[in-house]
């Protein structure tokens, strides 16, 4: 079934074609981030979703919109292990980073990057996990830490790419935890590779911060748009 979300052709993934995908530059919601339409960057109130329930997180950005060769290359590299465009998408993080999301850093408290994770069967059976491959070239551009081991998915129920938005946050809660034997750092930058309804990142921010974590801002490539 996953094979179905697979694009009809392979997007063009060299640096100079990522170099030109269309960052996302209207209006967002300042604490969730959601793509609020005309505008530029985030409002001075949260959306109607987050006024009613905060969630656990700080603050979250998406650098593009979830359509076109930006979500061509990512279900391309998820489910049929195609070449990942790596150091390009972590170059336009990291601009993103050091520009329009500068405020989202402190100077005096440099978060720990921290993938979100895969579950370990998904992972043997990729290879890898995008979110951590991303994380770690970001980490090499930007000199943030980087811990992979911070969080892991101690259960996978299903793919949540095949889920209607109302059932994706009963599908990972509880999903992830704190290693016993790991020191959760207290600012963290949490790397997902697609926002879609949020359940992944709540539930890996409330497992973060129930172990400790005092702020915690989700940064992804890509956010789904209605």
């Amino acid at each position: 079934m996953l094979r179905a979300l697979l694009p009809a052709a392979s997007p063009d993934l060299s640096s100079s074609a990522v170099a030109r995908w269309p960052a996302h530059e209207g209006a967002t919601c300042p604490r969730c981030g959601a793509f609020e339409g005309p505008g530029h960057g985030p409002g001075p109130y949260p959306c109607r979703i987050c006024a009613a329930a905060p969630p656990s997180f700080d603050a979250a950005r998406s650098l593009f919109a979830y359509e076109g060769d930006v979500r061509s290359s990512i279900v391309a590299a998820k489910y049929a292990g195609l070449p990942y465009p790596v150091h390009a998408v972590s170059l336009r993080l990291r601009e993103a980073l050091a520009g329009q999301w500068k405020d989202l850093i402190p100077d005096r408290a440099p978060p720990t990057i921290v993938p979100v994770p895969a579950h370990p069967w998904k992972y043997f059976r990729r290879g890898f996990n995008l979110p951590a491959l991303i994380g770690s070239r970001l980490s090499r551009h930007t000199g943030l830490p980087f811990e992979p081991l911070a969080l892991s998915k101690t259960r996978e129920r299903g793919p949540q790419a095949l889920l209607p938005g109302n059932r994706r946050r009963e599908n990972v809660e509880g999903a992830f935890r704190v290693p016993r034997s790991r020191n959760v750092p207290s600012a963290i930058l949490l790397l997902d590779d697609v926002y879609t309804s949020g359940a992944t990142v709540e539930a890996c921010a409330h497992a973060l911060k129930s172990a400790g974590a005092a702020s915690i801002v989700v940064v992804t490539v890509a956010r789904a748009v209605p």
